[in-house]
């Protein structure tokens, strides 16, 4: 059997986990990938990338362009007549109005963010996206065929992340990470920590809401909190395994309740239990109280209830934490993305004939 040829084409570096996951997944699953990653970031990285595919374009069966790879789907719609998939991963009008409030709605700028979406989206055979409540949206906000689009799982690269034991001498640590966009709810966490003086919180990262979070705790004066800089994907795995359980998010907004984020994935990968808020997206996949505990969205008290459960429960901690790992085991290793990847290209194979 021939094997399948890819030129693999992301607008983002292999650092970024959706980057590194689809190859590898790939990799494992048998395909033959070009990988056309830039060297470094920002434009000179879309530039070098782009001359990678310039050179490897003839050798493929298919052109898959990887997540931030809106604005050069144009440009390979034009030099190919290979099938594109397009990775989409996330609307940049949805991200950059709504959910980080840096353009403003109506504005011409966002009218451009949400033009770059549909046209993306629309020159590519098939657009992957991570969950089916995202895939609704891009239909219903871009009037476009929900048949051109197929979910294909966040996952997480399981040679990075993996059980450890190296939780602190019986301390009940819980952990977060992230970049504090308004989706992942960190204000609600701190409020949580306020009423939880026998847990200690441990919060990675920068970001939109950090300073408001840091001042918060500072205000309550939370000796029970520790706000880290920001590690390398390679050493979150460190912190992470130190910790008994693991925060997803718990924002109100429009994309919290669309995604499964990085996180998520990456504390199952982890075998820790985990908590985050109960939305349409999350229940595609996960169960509460087999392999996740589900919260209220936007709500510190919910939170701070299911937090005391598994302190108080570490036979129910441990049967999440081990549901959670036997559910990521069986359906979101990158072997898994990289066969629903081959499982997108015969969707595509079949549509020609």
């Amino acid at each position: 059997m021939t094997k399948l040829k890819i030129c693999y084409l992301p607008g983002r570096e292999f650092s970024y986990s959706r980057t590194r996951i689809f190859l590898k997944g790939m990799t494992e699953a048998g395909i033959d990938v070009y990988d056309c990653s830039g060297s470094g970031k920002g434009f000179f990285a879309y530039v070098s990338g782009f001359l990678k595919f310039l050179m490897k374009k003839g050798k493929c069966d298919i052109v898959l362009v990887g997540f931030m790879g809106h604005t050069l789907m144009p440009l390979v719609k034009l030099f190919t007549r290979k099938k594109i998939i397009f990775d989409a991963f996330i609307s940049i009008y949805q991200t950059l109005v709504f959910d980080r409030g840096v353009l403003a709605p109506g504005s011409l700028f966002a009218g451009a963010a949400r033009f770059i979406d549909r046209f993306a989206c629309s020159i590519a055979d098939l657009v992957l996206l991570d969950t089916d409540q995202h895939i609704e949206y891009f239909v219903r906000e871009f009037k476009l065929d929900k048949n051109k689009f197929r979910r294909i799982p966040a996952g997480a690269d399981d040679s990075v992340m993996y059980p450890r034991n190296d939780t602190e001498g019986g301390e009940f640590l819980v952990h977060f990470h992230g970049e504090y966009q308004a989706l992942h709810g960190a204000g609600y966490i701190i409020e949580a920590a306020s009423m939880l003086w026998e847990a200690r919180f441990q919060l990675i990262g920068r970001g939109r809401e950090f300073e408001a979070c840091r001042k918060e705790a500072e205000k309550r004066g939370l000796k029970n909190v520790t706000f880290v800089a920001p590690v390398s994907y390679d050493r979150l795995p460190e912190y992470m395994a130190r910790a008994t359980v693991c925060l997803g998010i718990f924002g109100g907004t429009e994309k919290a309740a669309m995604v499964i984020p990085n996180k998520v994935y990456e504390a199952l990968a982890m075998g820790k239990a985990v908590i985050t808020s109960d939305t349409p997206a999350v229940r595609e996949l996960l169960t509460d109280g087999e392999n996740v505990l589900l919260c209220g969205s936007r709500d510190a008290e919910s939170l701070t209830l299911c937090i005391k459960k598994l302190r108080n429960n570490a036979i129910l901690r441990q049967r999440i934490a081990d549901g959670g790992y036997d559910l990521f085991r069986k359906k979101c290793l990158p072997r898994h993305v990289g066969r629903e990847i081959i499982a997108a290209c015969e969707t595509i194979k079949r549509s020609q004939s």
